[in-house]
């Protein structure tokens, strides 16, 4: 029976981290936390994530009608996500690659993730892979995989993400970033799905879906001979852009909330209500991160603060920088007239009124300070008190 506790307890928590991941883009699971889905196990290297498929399916696709259904909770009230998540459902269910698009943070891997849970793959591995780190023999090794005694330090055989992928998802991201030698390689493997581990002499087969994400401009890549036209068209066969946070500000009270309800429940703490003035200039922020840069700011301010309101000037001394006005700056040529205005008035001052003994003083000709003279409009005689100036 201990034993029995045990298991269950940390398959809840299991899940737990499944909903919370999937929770911070706004995906409400429709199993409870307490009797979840029985998920073989959820971590793995490279986050493989495998179950029965049919099991899989049934509790993470999203319901087709309900009253507030998962695909609600996602798009928080943006018609934008609402068209994306329109155009999710008729691709998932075809087995074809997808480029997705956005700046980072726009939430392009649990987009992804999404796309393959509602695909007849959903009972398979979601294998995702960093293209920006990799290169050369290291971007082989990651995909293809070593057979024992391949290179120095080859101790055993490794299987590729290819392998790993198999029958399931394989997501690129930041494919944008993968070098052009590397580029032909992966296309060769793309067009056949066949490939030999490095040391290797066997052909391997496999059935994989790719999905990629960028946020890059693939076509000026192209352009700029950094990205291969064959490989773009390979990737894009479908592709879907996801709008920055700054393009659906209408979602970011939405989403506020719903942060705020998502630490409540981690940090066992109740929440504190915003006051309608910090709202506003979240509304106004750009989110240059988008959505990773809001859940890190909700996630901030809701351990810091004490109280049970969050008021402007509660708000990180960071992020109020942004609305601060900038100090007037003069231009160049007016702050050159005053500095040169003060320190003649100053020498005329200590000379009398002569110019001689001032030009000295300033080191500079009698010509010159008789010209500064007139274009400052400094009016002097040889009284003590008979030097002014009319800037």
């Amino acid at each position: 029976m201990k034993e029995y506790l045990r298991k269950k307890k940390w398959r809840i928590s299991i899940a737990e981290r499944f909903r919370q991941t999937l929770a911070a883009e706004g995906i409400k699971l429709p199993f409870s936390i307490d009797n979840p889905p029985g998920l073989s196990y959820f971590a793995r290297r490279n986050s493989i994530c495998r179950t029965n498929g049919d099991e899989m399916k049934s509790r993470y696709m999203f319901p087709e009608s309900a009253d507030r259904s998962a695909l609600d909770e996602f798009v928080l009230g943006c018609d934008a996500m609402k068209e994306i998540m329109a155009v999710v459902r008729q691709v998932a269910r075809y087995d074809v690659n997808v480029l997705l698009m956005g700046e980072s943070g726009t939430g392009k891997e649990m987009l992804a993730k999404i796309i393959h849970l509602q695909s007849p793959r959903a009972g398979y591995p979601f294998v995702p892979v960093n293209c920006g780190i990799l290169s050369g023999i290291m971007f082989e090794d990651k995909l293809f995989g070593h057979e024992k005694g391949a290179f120095t330090g080859a101790v055993e055989q490794k299987i590729g993400c290819f392998e790993a992928a198999h029958r399931g998802t394989l997501f690129l991201d930041e494919v944008g970033e993968l070098p052009i030698d590397n580029q032909i390689d992966f296309l060769r493997v793309l067009e056949d799905f066949q490939f030999m581990r490095i040391g290797g002499s066997d052909l391997i087969q496999v059935n994989v879906r790719v999905i990629s994400a960028t946020n890059k401009d693939l076509k000026e890549e192209i352009r700029k001979g950094a990205f291969r036209e064959d490989l773009f068209y390979r990737l894009q066969v479908i592709p879907i852009y996801l709008p920055p946070l700054r393009e659906r500000k209408n979602a970011i009270p939405g989403m506020v909330a719903y942060f705020l309800d998502q630490f409540e429940a981690i940090y066992k703490k109740a929440k504190p209500v915003l006051h309608d003035g910090v709202i506003d200039l979240f509304v106004r922020y750009d989110w240059p991160g988008n959505v990773r840069e809001l859940k890190n700011m909700m996630e901030r301010i809701f351990i810091i603060n004490n109280g049970s309101r969050v008021c402007v000037q509660d708000l990180p001394s960071d992020f109020l920088w942004h609305f601060e006005e900038p100090a007037e700056v003069m231009d160049l040529a007016e702050i050159r007239k005053n500095a040169e205005t003060k320190a003649i008035l100053d020498v005329l001052h200590r000379t009398r009124g002569d110019r001689e003994k001032a030009s000295r003083l300033l080191n500079i000709s009698p010509r010159t300070l008789r010209y500064k003279l007139q274009k400052y409009d400094i009016k002097i005689d040889r009284s003590l008190n008979g030097i002014a100036s009319d800037s």
